[in-house]
């Protein structure tokens, strides 16, 4: 998807940047959360920039680059199909985006642990709310700092993590 944006700088070699709405960016990072929902992973990597740095605040993993954080992401929806996140409250300044998000699904698939270990199926919903700080350029997200509490998670499946 593309966006108008405004072109607000030329760098090194002509590079233009377009400076993007704060309306453009907040559709951007709700439309990642709709495409992942979807899993139209071409929707979603088209939505993410190439050295994007995605970090799990409670893990303290950093996941780098557009085929990583896919990959992770395919992984994590097929441990639960149905899925579903819901913003809140959004709220932009400049290239910067607050999401407040919620999400829901059903432990059905193998989820596999940091450590590359999987969790077999619980058959246990688990909901939980969390906040993501969201740095875009461009119409891509560059930065996605993602911070919610994990213990909630791991209590409603019932596991360890």
């Amino acid at each position: 998807m593309t966006f108008p944006g405004r072109i607000s700088s030329v760098g090194p070699a002509g590079y233009t940047r377009r400076r993007m709405s704060v309306e453009d960016n907040i559709a951007v990072v709700r439309q990642l959360g709709e495409a992942m929902m979807r899993g139209d992973w071409a929707a979603f990597g088209d939505l993410i920039a190439e050295n994007c740095e995605w970090t799990d605040v409670p893990s303290g993993r950093t996941i780098h680059g557009v085929a990583e954080l896919v990959d992770l992401c395919r992984t994590f929806v097929a441990a639960f199909p149905d899925f579903s996140i819901r913003s809140r409250t959004v709220i932009g300044r400049d290239d910067l985006v607050a999401y407040e998000w919620s999400a829901h699904g059903t432990h059905t698939g193998p989820l596999t642990r940091p450590d590359g270990d999987a969790v077999q199926p619980t058959g246990r919903p688990f909901t939980r709310t969390g906040v993501a700080i969201v740095e875009l350029r461009d119409g891509k997200i560059v930065r996605y700092r993602d911070y919610f509490d994990r213990l909630t998670l791991t209590e409603q499946l019932g596991i360890d993590m």
